[in-house]
């Protein structure tokens, strides 16, 4: 298969992703006063499904689909850590740590149980 089937793949699952999370964002705002719900969300959600699609799926062009274009959009490392620079800078340092810590360790646990779901499809 040719790397211009691997963008299409992987150019189709991103927009999917991308298009889901904003919508997500406008569902549930950003607030430096709040727990960031919408990131936290996709974030564990979007662990939980790597865990999954990576346990279950073997053909390259859906795994560039699913895993690298529709979860690589979904979900954001870099969102995640600019709600932590906002929590840090108005001084939420409650929140800075409990969003920080949850996110890492319940997102590693969703990892390892998606992968473990995966058997149930196997």
């Amino acid at each position: 298969m040719s790397s211009w089937w691997h963008m299409i793949y992987l150019g189709i699952g991103a927009a999917g992703g991308a298009m889901i999370r904003f919508g997500l964002n406008g569902v549930i705002p950003f607030s430096t006063n709040q727990f960031a719900w919408a990131t936290f969300t996709v974030n564990m959600l979007g662990c939980f499904l790597i865990g999954l699609f990576s346990s279950l799926v073997d053909q390259q062009w859906l795994r560039l689909l699913l895993i690298t274009g529709f979860l690589g959009a979904f979900t954001t490392f870099s969102g995640l850590g600019m709600e932590l620079y906002q929590y840090f800078k108005h001084g939420q340092w409650q929140l800075f740590v409990i969003y920080g810590l949850l996110s890492l360790i319940l997102g590693v646990v969703l990892v390892f149980l998606g992968s473990k779901c995966a058997y149930i499809f196997q």
